[in-house]
């Protein structure tokens, strides 16, 4: 019963993002169907889903670093792949099969159920503090350029194990290789230090996945658009679209708050829907070939792992 009011919750929310969206669309028709890109704006949007899916493997590289803090390690290019892998189970409704996917591999190389479950937990905490460390660049904003600095006392060591505890409590993990019936207990599990090595890691990933998004609105938005505006709206947009309990990937959620953020600096309301529409299938198309190009690595790896025991006969 709460699993079904919970994805109710999630769909409602994301409904009610593209009724709104759709709404704004269709009293915007005319001035959408006048924004028409010229073959340069296309191959922006090429390229902007490109670096999307360059930033899917940063993100993996993100990871390694964050697993490297945890002292779970994984060889960079295996936590990559399997990252990148896993990414597009996110689209999947409830939104956690991606990070069972990271957990079953962490089990696999023999970490316990609690360890693999906060490795895969803190990563995209990483991810949105990181974002909103981002948002002081657009002005203060009513007070929302203070989440940034708000956000980061959380990952300071005190904090860390109630956060850790609450975050277990809240998110229902699939038990992949564990006992259902066992007790977690992630104070032993962090290091107790300040993870400003994989805080870094996860900010590069944000960096390069804004890049992709103002490839996108490079072909839309008008020039002179404060860039540090455009990079807050990116920030926060996507934060919410990752932490909002909605439709999978934050859709919905990542349009509307990047067109009622940008609405005061961009007057032209077409504008910015082409752009939050643009960047959607730029970023969706990025992260199925970052998906297939680890799905390509790891054939490649099983074929050079078969050709060798042939050749050596063991």
């Amino acid at each position: 019963m709460k699993k079904r009011t919970g994805l109710l919750v999630r769909w409602s929310v994301s409904l009610a993002c593209m009724a709104y969206l759709a709404w704004t669309m269709a009293d915007q028709g005319r001035q959408l169907l006048e924004l028409t890109p010229s073959p340069s704006d296309w191959g922006l949007l090429l390229v902007g889903a490109l670096v999307s899916g360059l930033a899917v493997a940063v993100n993996g590289v993100a990871w390694a670093v964050l697993l490297r803090w945890l002292r779970c390690p994984l060889p960079t290019g295996q936590a990559v792949v399997v990252f990148a892998r896993t990414n597009l189970l996110k689209y999947i409704p409830g939104g956690i099969w991606h990070l069972a996917g990271r957990i079953q591999l962490l089990r696999r190389h023999g970490h316990g159920w609690g360890q693999a479950a906060m490795a895969v937990l803190l990563d995209p905490l990483l991810m949105a503090v990181a974002a909103l460390l981002l948002l002081p660049l657009g002005g203060w904003r009513q007070g929302l350029g203070l989440l940034g600095p708000l956000a980061v006392v959380c990952l300071l060591p005190g904090w860390q194990e109630p956060l850790t505890r609450h975050l277990l409590r809240r998110v229902k993990l699939p038990r992949v290789g564990g006992n259902a019936a066992a007790k977690l207990s992630p104070g032993p599990m962090l290091p107790g230090s300040f993870p400003g090595g994989p805080l870094l890691a996860e900010m590069a990933f944000v960096l390069v996945r804004y890049l992709g998004f103002a490839l996108c609105a490079h072909g839309f938005l008008p020039p002179g658009v404060p860039p540090g505006s455009l990079l807050a709206a990116f920030a926060l947009a996507w934060t919410a679209g990752l932490v909002i309990p909605g439709a999978p990937a934050g859709l919905g959620v990542f349009e509307l708050v990047l067109v009622l953020w940008l609405g005061g600096v961009v007057e032209e309301e077409a504008a910015l829907l082409a752009t939050a529409l643009s960047y959607r299938v730029a970023s969706t198309m990025g992260d199925a070939l970052a998906a297939l190009g680890a799905w390509g690595v790891s054939c490649s790896g099983k074929r050079w792992k078969t050709s060798n025991w042939i050749r050596t006969g063991f």
